[in-house]
């Protein structure tokens, strides 16, 4: 075992569990450390962000950017049964196809789809990974995650992800990203990001033939994709204030 991981995660443990407003004198007696060692940690843990001091006396505390650290405590099955009917609701009320999908890394993949009983329509592949930033869907998890965003513009540059950066500050104004006959030209997408407890675990996309499924149809399907989840209160497609 690594000491020093072991060191960080004992001391944020403790400032948890003992009323998160300790002393230094606190933690190392507590954990029989050397006070400059638990001052190290401390340091390194409010200079990124992780802890604070308290304004009135030097007591640490631990900050709500831990939350970030928190896996939403919700299975995959669950989701998926949760999910199912709202898929199957809007699908009928859009008569086009309808997918959740969930993030895996830099990638993506659709975990369940819902099709319509029509001849043309949209039949996207499950369990392949797809790329962020080519469709509707790439773009929504883009938009909320910092370490993704930093990624492209490594691979990219700047000046080419530029433009990327600008749709991500629309999807995060508007609450929802378009992908038209971008992915594939007879391809029209629009998607919505899915919060629970504060963080986003999936995305609701509705496709469909770029002929049809068009301007006034994307309106439309997020509208019937907020009506559908009205019966789900604990998630969202908006980020709390």
């Amino acid at each position: 075992m690594i000491q020093s991981v072991k060191r960080t995660f004992d001391i944020l443990e403790y400032i948890a569990k003992n009323g998160n407003m300790v002393r230094l004198n606190d933690i190392a007696q507590a954990l029989d450390l050397n006070k400059t060692t638990v001052h190290n940690f401390l340091d390194s843990l409010k200079q990124l962000g992780y802890l604070e001091q308290d304004d009135l006396s030097p007591r640490y505390q631990i900050t709500p950017k831990l939350q970030c650290l928190y896996a939403p405590d919700i299975s995959s099955a669950k989701l998926k049964k949760e999910l199912r009917p709202v898929l199957e609701n809007i699908t009928a009320a859009t008569k086009e196809s309808s997918y959740l999908a969930i993030q895996m890394g830099a990638f993506y993949r659709h975990e369940l789809k819902c099709e319509p009983n029509r001849a043309v329509k949209i039949s996207l592949k499950m369990g392949k990974p797809y790329e962020m930033t080519k469709t509707a869907i790439g773009k929504v998890f883009l938009t909320y995650s910092a370490y993704l965003q930093a990624n492209q513009i490594k691979y990219h540059g700047k000046e080419h992800f530029s433009g990327m950066l600008q749709e991500i500050k629309a999807i995060e104004d508007s609450g929802y990203a378009l992908d038209v006959q971008q992915y594939d030209q007879d391809l029209n997408c629009v998607a919505v990001p899915l919060f629970y407890q504060r963080k986003i675990i999936a995305v609701i996309c509705v496709s469909g033939p770029s002929y049809r499924f068009q301007k006034p149809q994307f309106a439309e399907a997020i509208r019937i994709i907020n009506d559908a989840l009205k019966d789900l209160s604990k998630y969202t497609t908006r980020l709390p204030a």
